[in-house]
């Protein structure tokens, strides 16, 4: 034994075999010899010798716990659960085989069940980094990214020369949102084993939060390039490419983690969701691409249904359908079977709903949660609001915070409850404005228990779609009656949500396009206020933009360009091309000032920007138009310096299929004209809801063709748009401070609280 621990294994193994030459039966000899063998990596002599001592000794702890370690070498988790589960009885204290249970149950994919065994691991020894870093790793699983950042910070304190540590501190910080603390932490790891792909996945994980799309990819290939990836890893990694376009080559990386781990339900959630692209070549790969989707969805499905999966609601919103909404097509459908998935999985949570999938009407009956009457103002109907974006936020600012601000609070009890980790001055303004307001970060149950405990009325999600936490709360029954408004203007699919909050101007005539029943709130249905913000002229030089030339600022992100619609900006730009010969009297007004740029604007990420140009150019050169001659691609603007190249600009052409909201607020605030279309779906019609609310009919346009001819019409005519920003600036207050939509959702709430 004193050879043994001292590293001599060949000599001590020759003592043990000369012991069971003379005594066959010998339990130490026989379970020790079986320890050499596992340590050598020979797990087979190892099982068969331990399995041999334990005939001898069927209840000593240690030859049970090195049992279970064998089984967990040859990945037989289940095997190893039972031997570590025995040892565990024997022994309670056991930090080790308290160890050991908690590893292979977050390997089996059961990180909330492990919680048990770390935590009791973690009181016995809280300077262990083993148990330190496992058991933040089980939490930051399971959702309480604050207590895996203290967890972690404790390992760091034990061991500061350990790189591991370090590197699930960083993941564990930028979790929470801290990412100059997560950028130290992931850069000291690295500098203590630049060959660790734990410290490179932590370090690319930071990156790609703070919007370094390109410098995240470089370094998670240096991760995955190096030994024994974790399918962590490789997930962040097919995130990483699949966000920045390159969507074919993120499915290698997806693969290999469920090679490494086929049960592994966030890499199979994701592999389905990422079907729906940032980035379309062609209109046919957008065809493909929901065939795709389909078969993803009724993949999960099959794989859910044939086993129990216990942990698998964990990976409900991880990725999301964002981007089929993108789409210039019917979603109901595709959002339909995706909203019951949603459901499904997130029923089989610990606190889920088992009535999920039941129609309003019977939930309405038996649902009332426990906490409904505790603490409620008499007469008053108590409503929340869930968001992640309770900040300086496009959703806040065109749709929650009128909505919070101005429901009558001798009526109503208002609820505020931030799921997102951004916070700024108007996250505090807000706090103050409600009745209550419930902030995190705090475990999924835990906002489950907060969100139902506080015995809402009515439960109103402005945006679902664009966050994990959001979407699983809303795939819950956690009030009589829920609702989902446009923040993300795309049906939501989920059986769990009752109402679609929309607007009169926005919608459609007909259209059966929602698994909600929807509520169109009058005029726009919101309550907006002008941003005002302080007002830079930009360098136009600076920029690349000409001084004398009619400026068409085309304003939206890369993934609203569909190329469903690549030949309008083409058509556009070969008009601002043509001869000018005939033009007569708009022809000498245009020739002055130029023939006129398209002016996109890059997004800040590079590859998915470069895709859109390659893809614009090619539909150029299908018209014959140069595209270097009539494109400037010029950075994003921080606010104050976009609304100085508005007021300078001559038009602002809104996106087509998924039309643009608060930048055509944003145009009209500073006096620019928004030539809009009038799309088949209500994702399409923002701009043009807003430019018929104003009365200016001469700026929607209800056809591709008649898209291009209104823009090369307006932007040959310099004093017709001068008149229409005068009718702007004369007009534009019937947008703001209008308390009509917020009436009627007053009285919407009163109807449908029962």
């Amino acid at each position: 034994m004193a050879l043994h621990h001292a590293g001599r294994t060949a000599e001590a193994a020759e003592i043990y075999e000369g012991i069971l030459a003379a005594v066959p039966q010998h339990f130490d000899a026989m379970h020790l010899l079986g320890v050499i063998a596992l340590q050598e990596g020979r797990l087979d002599r190892a099982l068969s010798l331990i399995s041999a001592a334990l005939r001898l000794k069927p209840r000593d702890a240690a030859a049970i716990n090195n049992l279970g370690t064998v089984h967990l070498r040859k990945r037989e988790l289940e095997r190893a659960s039972e031997q570590f589960e025995r040892a565990v009885k024997l022994q309670p204290n056991s930090v080790g085989a308290l160890t050991n249970l908690g590893t292979v149950l977050r390997e089996l994919g059961r990180p909330r069940e492990a919680l048990v065994p770390l935590q009791r691991a973690y009181a016995g020894s809280p300077t262990s980094t083993t148990v330190c870093n496992l058991l933040g790793a089980c939490l930051l699983d399971t959702g309480d990214v604050r207590d895996a950042v203290t967890v972690f910070e404790a390992a760091t304190l034990a061991d500061p020369a350990d790189p591991d540590g370090w590197s699930n501190l960083a993941v564990a910080l930028n979790r929470a949102g801290d990412g100059p603390r997560a950028r130290a932490c992931a850069d000291k790891a690295i500098a203590m084993r630049p060959d660790s792909s734990v410290a490179l996945a932590a370090l690319a994980a930071v990156q790609f939060e703070q919007g370094q799309i390109e410098a995240a990819i470089a370094t998670y290939r240096e991760a995955v390039a190096l030994p024994e990836p974790s399918t962590q890893t490789y997930c962040g990694f097919a995130n990483a490419l699949w966000t920045s376009g390159r969507c074919a080559e993120s499915f290698e990386p997806l693969g290999r983690a469920i090679e490494m781990d086929g049960n592994n339900a966030v890499a199979l959630w994701k592999r389905a969701m990422s079907r729906c692209q940032p980035f379309y070549d062609s209109v046919a790969e957008i065809d493909a691409s929901r065939r795709a989707f389909d078969a993803g969805l009724a993949q999960l499905k099959d794989w859910f249904d044939a086993a129990a999966h216990a942990e698998a609601y964990a990976a409900v919103g991880t990725t999301q359908p964002f981007f089929l909404a993108y789409q210039p097509f019917n979603n109901k459908d595709l959002l339909t079977c995706y909203g019951r998935l949603c459901a499904e999985w997130m029923a089989s949570m610990p606190l889920g709903s088992p009535d999920a999938r039941r129609p309003p009407a019977a939930r309405k009956k038996d649902t009332q949660p426990a906490a409904r009457a505790a603490g409620k103002t008499p007469g008053k109907i108590r409503v929340g609001f869930a968001s992640a974006h309770i900040r300086n936020h496009s959703v806040w600012n065109a749709i929650t915070q009128g909505w919070i601000r101005n429901l009558d609070r001798t009526r109503f009890e208002v609820y505020l409850f931030q799921l997102g980790q951004t916070r700024d001055a108007l996250t505090e303004r807000a706090r103050g404005e409600v009745a209550h307001f419930e902030d995190g970060p705090k475990t999924l149950p835990g906002w489950v228990r907060a969100v139902r405990g506080a015995g809402l009325d009515a439960l109103i999600y402005p945006e679902i779609g664009m966050d994990a936490l959001t979407t699983q709360l809303a795939a819950l029954r956690l009030a009589p009656v829920q609702a989902a408004a446009w923040g993300h203007p795309e049906t939501t699919g989920l059986p769990t949500l009752d109402w679609y909050l929309s607007a009169d101007a926005l919608e459609p005539d007909a259209g059966d396009h929602y698994s909600e029943q929807l509520v169109r709130l009058p005029n726009l249905g919101v309550c907006i206020e002008p941003l005002e913000p302080p007002i830079v002229t930009p360098d136009l030089a600076a920029l690349g933009l000409p001084t004398n030339e009619p400026l068409l600022l085309c304003p939206g992100t890369p993934f609203k360009y569909s190329p469903v619609y690549d030949v309008v900006w083409a058509r556009i730009a070969k008009g601002l091309y043509r001869s000018r010969q005939g033009w007569g009297r708009i022809a000498d007004s245009f020739r002055r000032t130029g023939y006129g740029r398209l002016v996109f604007f890059r997004s800040g990420n590079d590859h998915l920007d470069d895709l859109l140009a390659q893809r614009l150019r090619r539909a150029f050169a299908a018209e014959n138009v140069d595209f270097e001659t009539r494109v400037c691609l010029i950075p994003y603007l921080d606010r104050p310096r976009f609304f100085g190249l508005m007021q300078h600009a001559t038009l602002m052409l809104d996106t087509l299929g998924f039309s643009g909201f608060n930048t055509a607020v944003q145009a009209i605030e500073a006096g620019l004209p928004v030539l809009s279309h009038e799309g088949a779906f209500m994702r399409g019609r923002l701009a043009s809801g807003i430019m018929r609310r104003m009365g200016l009919a001469e700026l929607v346009a209800t056809t591709q063709d008649e898209f291009v001819q209104t823009a090369l019409r307006l932007a040959m005519d310099p004093a017709r748009c001068d008149e229409l920003r005068a009718e702007i600036a004369q007009r534009r207050g019937i947008l703001f401070h209008d308390l009509e939509p917020v009436r009627a959702l007053e009285r919407w709430l009163t109807s449908s609280v029962k």
